[in-house]
């Protein structure tokens, strides 16, 4: 007998089946599940939130050599890079670590730079929020006016709760969408908001896969 671990109201995040699924960057946090015959069909990503890991975007720019990656990341800087960097240069002078462990950090930044000098990554310094607050913040349907000829996207989304600030954005610009990943933050705290925003979500879309985040300790 199967046993149902979740309660009958999460029943909406059964996901539909599809034989085309593949995973998009890394084997761990920063992959994502997604369908590879849209994957083939669409030329624009847009990642809302960044951070420190782009191998998702990277698996897209080798599938499609002609598309545009657009990068929303008010947080984004070279900092953390350099201050890593000097931190395994004292420990290299003080004998604790390699000269391979060393150089590995300066090729972690060097693939920083590469990718952001990639003539289809365009890098946007901006807050993604709803309503629009402050003049550094933007919008969904400001970031869907900068797409070259307003042709399809897929969104990659992980901004640390402010996905539910947009939801409805995104559910009335479904037409111009045609898959997204996102990251829901907090669900524990936000549980009636998570679900209705699935329900919105739903009206215009299919799930296709779900997963929990594993890459914190269980609190």
């Amino acid at each position: 007998m199967i046993k149902n671990y979740l309660e009958e109201k999460y029943n909406l995040l059964r996901p539909v089946k599809t034989n085309e699924l593949v995973r998009l960057g890394r084997n761990m946090v920063g992959g994502y599940i997604v369908d590879l015959g849209i994957v083939e069909k669409t030329k624009n990503l847009i990642t809302l939130g960044f951070g420190p890991e782009w191998s998702f975007e990277s698996d897209f720019l080798k599938i499609k050599n002609n598309c545009s990656v657009y990068i929303y990341d008010h947080k984004l800087s070279s900092i953390p890079y350099f201050k890593n960097i000097w931190k395994y240069i004292r420990r290299f002078l003080l004998l604790r670590t390699s000269y391979h462990t060393l150089k590995n950090e300066f090729d972690v930044w060097a693939k920083y730079k590469s990718f952001f000098n990639h003539k289809n990554v365009q890098f946007y310094n901006e807050k993604v929020n709803f309503p629009i607050e402050q003049k550094n913040e933007t919008d969904i349907k400001k970031i869907l006016s900068r797409v070259k000829d307003k042709s399809k996207v897929i969104f990659k989304i992980d901004i640390q709760s402010f996905e539910y600030k947009i939801i409805d954005q995104l559910a009335e610009s479904s037409d111009q969408i045609n898959m997204m990943a996102i990251q829901f933050y907090w669900i524990d705290k936000n549980e009636e908001t998570f679900i209705d925003s699935i329900k919105k979500l739903k009206r215009k879309f299919e799930i296709i896969h779900i997963h929990a985040n594993n890459h914190h300790d269980k609190l």
